[in-house]
């Protein structure tokens, strides 16, 4: 199949699910990145750097249509923003220079792992219960920790940072508003700093910059945004625990995928 039917078929799913389960889309397009790239000439050794890094640099587009749509809803608390995302930004720096020295293989037992424990979570059904502080160091310490894991695995942190705001005593809406305008700081900082990686690294792969994979990224954002909208269509006739349940076992099966296609 030619790379830019995959990239585009990629974006598609990535939308559809990112509508249909309020997800950023790392999790869709970092499997078949890691699947795809090698066509493009990008080594085995390098692809899940490609992989996240890229993931990282299109979520830093559908973070800010997803924050725009939250903040109209006033679903955003500006204020508690503000305490995160420069844990955020450092978290996410480091998360990037961290993946610059593992191994590929390593890097996607990471994702992998990340993956399995955000379906176990979602299977659990567990509800935290709240835990209000108005101390901003916890904010500002779990902002460096979600940092780290997206730039690692490629996300836009929402899985990470929601359960922790309802802890704190923030109302799911907001936590979730919150987490939407909290993804693009880690977008950002972390694909830049995949991008200064293997630009330092003198990567040289056709049509990118550093770890940044361009076709795939045009190709993920252009159409990842015309299939959003039927994604949130379908997800008012489905129940919120069935969307999870679906979700999870697309978790699991993309994580089986990338274990078998890279060690058996």
């Amino acid at each position: 199949m030619e790379l830019w039917v995959i990239f585009i078929l990629a974006g598609l799913l990535a939308g559809f699910l990112a509508g249909l389960l309020g997800i950023g889309g790392g999790f869709v397009v970092v499997p078949v990145l890691i699947w795809a790239l090698p066509a493009a000439g990008v080594s085995v050794e390098h692809v899940a750097h490609f992989a996240i890094g890229t993931s990282l640099l299109s979520i830093c587009v559908t973070a800010i249509s997803s924050a725009r749509a939250h903040h109209k809803k006033q679903a955003v608390d500006w204020r508690l923003f503000a305490i995160i995302a420069p844990g955020l930004v450092i978290g996410s720096l480091a998360g990037a220079a961290l993946a610059a020295v593992l191994s590929g293989r390593l890097l996607i037992i990471v994702f992998v792992t990340g993956a399995i424990l955000t379906a176990i979570y979602l299977l659990s059904g567990h509800k935290p219960k709240a835990h209000p502080t108005e101390s901003r160091w916890p904010f500002f310490s779990y902002g460096n920790f979600t940092g780290v894991v997206s730039a690692l695995i490629g996300i836009g942190g929402g899985s990470v940072l929601v359960p922790f705001l309802v802890y704190k005593g923030k109302s799911m809406v907001q936590s979730v508003g919150t987490a939407a305008a909290c993804g693009f700081p880690i977008a950002l900082f972390g694909a830049l700093g995949y991008g200064i990686s293997g630009w330092q690294q003198k990567i040289n792969v056709e049509y990118s910059t550093g770890y940044l994979y361009w076709p795939a990224f045009f190709g993920i954002v252009v159409f990842s945004s015309l299939s959003a909208p039927l994604g949130a269509k379908l997800a008012h006739f489905v129940s919120e625990q069935r969307l999870k349940q679906i979700f999870a076992v697309f978790l699991f099966f993309t994580s089986g995928q990338i274990l078998y296609s890279h060690w058996f």
